[in-house]
């Protein structure tokens, strides 16, 4: 891995210096005439490269002179910094995270880097490159070309617009279950688990053959509790809002209860960011029961849609120790196949 630090000195400028030499001549008829010849003096900049994270071969395919050439393709504003769709001068198609000033020091930034790219598993969005560039922290990640559920399930008709089936929504629910079971088994350099903090359709990235994978699993170890809390409320878990701490802590518990309003996202085609989705399920089965509940979408209601709820209630179970452990959730899922 890359620890040290060198200087680039890009043959792109990053500053022009124009030199005006202005003479002054008569001419015959006694007007004067300004002449103004311009010449450009090419300046170099010298840019700071740090890798974070990355080999040697990942520092030349993820050259950062060519990045900050190339056109990026602005995808969205993230809670960790702005995402960029980046197609490289050799043809491939990467993730890049421009990370947002002042969300931590950069011992911090560079130590939790190192960690989550160090892990290696198939549910979670892997870290392919990390480095400071000018100044600036950048993590690069795969690209997967279909987006999130969260476009997939709510996205207008059109380009962005995909009716997923029972079977698609039943297999993306038990790729996060996965994924977020997975994450429990790792321990922090603190020698706590690792948690989730908000499990949420826009962090959960679809692939061609509609697996799932997981990202922004990094968020709450660089990101205060109290500002994820604030803007996911209808996410989280109730003991995180009525916690009057400082900083209230995350938990695998509170993890399962952000599962459980995932499923119910899936289940009713609802967003939980405009609807309380256990109190919308509750009036839709008063009012026009079951049939009312499940999204239209999915056409006729199968008894596994009837376990999916099941599970789904057990998962947002208000005490916290009446919440399935993950490794459960994603057994009672795959049992529903």
């Amino acid at each position: 891995m890359l620890q040290h630090m060198w200087h680039l000195y890009g043959s792109c400028f990053h500053g022009v210096a124009r030199l005006l030499e202005r003479t002054c001549r008569s001419s015959e008829d006694g007007k004067v005439t300004n002449v103004t010849p311009v010449s450009l003096l090419e300046v170099k900049v010298e840019r700071y490269i740090k890798v974070i994270f990355g080999d040697e071969t990942a520092a030349k395919k993820y050259d950062p002179v060519e990045m900050s050439q190339i056109p990026r393709v602005r995808l969205g504003e993230g809670t960790l910094g702005a995402l960029f769709k980046v197609v490289l001068n050799g043809g491939s198609t990467v993730t890049m995270r421009k990370i947002r000033p002042g969300l931590a020091c950069s011992n911090d930034l560079e130590l939790w880097i190192k960690y989550f790219g160090g892990l290696c598993d198939v549910w979670l969005l892997k870290i392919e490159f990390s480095l400071w560039y000018g100044g600036e922290a950048f993590v690069l990640y795969e690209y997967l070309c279909l987006g999130s559920l969260e476009e997939l399930l709510h996205g207008s008709e059109g380009a962005q617009f995909t009716p997923l089936n029972w079977e698609i929504r039943w297999g993306i629910a038990l790729c996060t279950a996965k994924a977020v079971a997975s994450v429990h088994t790792h321990i922090t350099k603190h020698g706590d688990s690792l948690v989730c903090g908000v499990i949420k359709s826009s962090n959960i990235l679809i692939r061609t053959d509609f697996s799932a994978c997981l990202s922004g699993y990094e968020i709450p170890y660089l990101v205060p509790a109290r500002t994820i809390i604030r803007r996911n409320p209808r996410r989280v878990a109730p003991e995180l809002l009525s916690s009057h701490s400082y900083s209230p802590m995350f938990t695998k518990k509170s993890d399962v209860y952000s599962f459980g309003v995932l499923l119910l996202e899936l289940i009713t085609g609802e967003k939980p960011s405009v609807t309380n989705l256990a109190e919308y399920v509750r009036e839709k089965k008063k009012k026009e029961g079951w049939t009312g509940v499940f999204d239209k979408k999915l056409g006729n209601v199968t008894d596994n849609m009837h376990k999916m709820y099941v599970i789904a209630k057990r998962c947002l179970s208000y005490n916290p120790n009446e919440r399935p452990p993950m490794k459960r959730v994603v057994q009672e899922i795959q049992e529903l196949k």
